[in-house]
């Protein structure tokens, strides 16, 4: 897959690539007659559109050259680094209207199974899956030296907790490799994930979860540890820009 941080024509060798029924989904995306919006804050706007028994998704991104540029870019990169991601189809459009499509993911988020879990009371089942997978899975990240900034469960997909592998990453047009204040920023990725469990956990699975991505004893990461629920406990106060 071409990883080029340069948009295509809606006719380009990209498109030429996909399969016809994909390419007219593609084609209906960028002419606006295809889909249904599922997320959409000023400036971007996502659209999924079925394409037989599998779904497209279409981010919008108008007026932000370089966020479209970045989220194609990492797409890409990121599965290099073992970090799994939507596949990335086609990046159509100019430098104010861009248009990037991605396949369908399998699974929920896990905000989602979370929910279900807590109803159908397997929701420990949820938290063995956090620590066993999405744990190692978020120091894999910081270990390659990047951050997520959007790291909450509903960017975060799987199959069923009870079953599945490794997580698979969404929203990556924020992930960030900085060049300073480190601590600050895996503060915040960490945080983020607690403070978004969409359902009340005692503060024992947030530590059982640091434990196994520091893979030490938290005792020798104290500062840390409080400094992350602290950050946390702001995160939860604050009333989110856009729902």
């Amino acid at each position: 897959m071409d990883a080029s941080n340069k948009p295509e024509a809606p006719d380009g060798p990209r498109l030429q690539t996909l399969d016809a029924a994909a390419a007219a989904a593609v084609r209906g995306l960028w002419a606006g007659a295809v889909g249904r919006t599922v997320r959409c804050v000023p400036q971007r706007r996502t659209v999924a559109v079925p394409v037989g028994d599998a779904w497209l998704f279409g981010k919008w991104h108008r007026g932000c050259f370089r966020t479209a540029a970045a989220e194609w870019r990492w797409l890409h990169v990121l599965p290099l680094l073992g970090i799994r991601t939507a596949e990335p189809l086609v990046w159509l459009g100019t430098r104010r209207r861009n248009l990037l499509v991605t396949a369908g993911v399998p699974g929920r988020a896990l905000d989602a199974w979370a929910t279900a879990a807590v109803g159908g009371g397997w929701f420990a089942d949820v938290v063995d899956y956090a620590c066993r997978e999405v744990a190692p899975f978020v120091r894999r990240l910081h270990d390659h030296g990047l951050v997520a900034r959007d790291l909450y469960w509903n960017h975060l997909w799987c199959d069923d907790p009870r079953t599945a592998g490794a997580p698979l990453l969404l929203d990556v047009a924020r992930v960030l490799r900085p060049w300073g204040l480190w601590r600050r920023w895996v503060v915040k990725d960490l945080a983020s994930l607690w403070a978004s469990v969409p359902v009340p956990v005692s503060t024992s699975v947030g530590l059982r979860f640091l434990r196994v991505y520091l893979g030490e004893p938290l005792f020798l990461h104290a500062r840390l540890v409080r400094a992350i629920a602290a950050k946390a406990a702001r995160i939860r106060a604050h009333r989110p820009r856009y729902g």
